[in-house]
């Protein structure tokens, strides 16, 4: 899967954005808190404490002294008697030492009467009573909240999940699949209407195999009388011309027996482990008397695979007989490989014969499919590479089929090494 790409990436990616929007958004707040632009609002109360104070200290020092040191500001009291200054901790000090520090500091003045006046010196953090680590606390809880929203949407996003992977699946061939339907909204809606889908599909499937076979089964005991009626019947061109229509019944009832069996077993599982290139030669010997060849040009000493060796060794016997089938008068040799990586082994076949048109690689598979007569595609029933596609589905491998140049065609089957 292109994570890029995903649903599940890009929502990821959104949610980190917002993330950080909130962020800034907290640090600008707080910021503005501790700024001029939340300080404003407190210019008429201040202004107004700051006339209540001045009224309380009147003339006298000791009060201003005192209210210097409760309020943890400068204070600078004018009278007709002189100047008093006082730090934040209440010590006598210097006018100009409190102007010096006007920059820092949030300084308001009040005029009394006559010639008194008074200077108070106040911190930012006495008008406003914030630390860095509020800020902190702040974008901490602000992230907490977004990763809650985004496990929450990610529980919401997870049936698309179920329903991506069901659809894989039954691409792959498995049509039992079924997607957990936990929900009443549009997506348990679909839900429900994909497992709607697949039970209808894999009904008409199998009671289209059910029905091949039943009626492949059926059809032996009337052709069985009729290959006695024909021995009855002289000799003649009528009764040649009906054995042969008879046994071109039997080969096509007993191909789709065949495919059913196959099918059948295909569904057990019956794995095990032993070596593929012996099984290969042993193939390979079996249409040693065939025209063109078939040669195994590579392959290693020895290939063990855990898999169903009569499966395989149908699956063998099938492309290479296909590629004998549709070859020409001069065609070479049929050239059969077997390679392995770490996880999967190769299985290649490559013919010199007719070939496949490109379009028809993919429909090839389908069962009963038969090519263009006119290129010589005439005999069979359009079941060998079907039956040879259900037996790689079934080792969890695939198969690839692509023409050749100038002439043939190549199929490439992949096996993993263990099933």
């Amino acid at each position: 899967m292109n994570r890029a790409s995903s649903l599940i990436s890009r929502f990821a990616a959104s949610t980190a954005i917002f993330a950080a929007a909130i962020v800034l958004l907290a640090v600008f707040s707080f910021n503005a808190i501790r700024g001029d632009l939340f300080r404003d609002s407190f210019e008429s109360p201040l202004d107004e404490w700051s006339s209540y104070l001045a009224g309380r200290i009147g003339e006298d020092a000791d009060i201003a002294q005192m209210a210097a040191r409760n309020h943890n500001m400068g204070v600078v009291l004018t009278t007709r008697e002189g100047v008093f200054a006082f730090g934040p901790d209440g010590q006598p000090v210097t006018p100009e030492f409190l102007a010096q520090q006007a920059s820092t500091v949030r300084t308001i003045i009040v005029d009394g009467h006559g010639d008194m006046r008074y200077s108070f010196y106040l911190r930012d953090s006495e008008v406003v009573n914030t630390n860095p680590s509020q800020l902190w606390v702040l974008i901490g809880g602000l992230l907490f909240l977004v990763g809650v929203v985004y496990v929450v949407q990610l529980s919401q996003l997870r049936p698309l999940r179920w329903l991506k992977e069901s659809v894989e699946k039954v691409s792959a061939g498995d049509l039992s699949t079924r997607v957990p339907v936990v929900r009443m909204d549009e997506v348990g809606q679909v839900g429900r209407a994909f497992n709607h889908m697949t039970a209808r599909v894999e009904q008409m499937l199998n009671d289209h195999d059910r029905l091949m076979a039943d009626v492949s089964h059926e059809l032996r005991s009337p052709l069985a009388r009729i290959k006695v009626a024909l021995e009855m019947l002289p000799e003649g061109d009528k009764r040649e011309q009906i054995a042969t229509d008879v046994r071109e019944m039997e080969a096509l009832t007993s191909a789709l027996l065949e495919r059913e069996r196959i099918k059948n077993r295909t569904a057990r599982h019956d794995h095990a482990e032993f070596d593929l290139v012996a099984m290969t030669r042993v193939v390979v010997t079996n249409f040693a008397d065939r025209t063109p060849a078939v040669v195994l040009t590579e392959s290693p000493e020895a290939l063990s695979i855990l898999a169903d060796e009569a499966l395989l060794k149908v699956l063998l016997q099938n492309l290479v007989d296909n590629a004998i089938k549709f070859s020409l008068d001069d065609s070479g040799p049929i050239e059969v490989r077997l390679g392995c990586s770490d996880e999967s082994v190769t299985v290649s076949i490559d013919d010199d014969g007719r070939g496949i048109p490109g379009d028809m690689t993919d429909r090839v598979l389908e069962p009963f499919l038969k090519l263009d007569p006119s290129r010589g595609h005439r005999s069979g029933y359009g079941l060998g590479l079907n039956l040879c596609q259900r037996i790689v589905q079934a080792h969890n491998g695939s198969i690839e089929i692509q023409p050749r140049e100038p002439r043939g065609t190549s199929v490439l089957v992949k096996l993993p090494l263990g099933f």
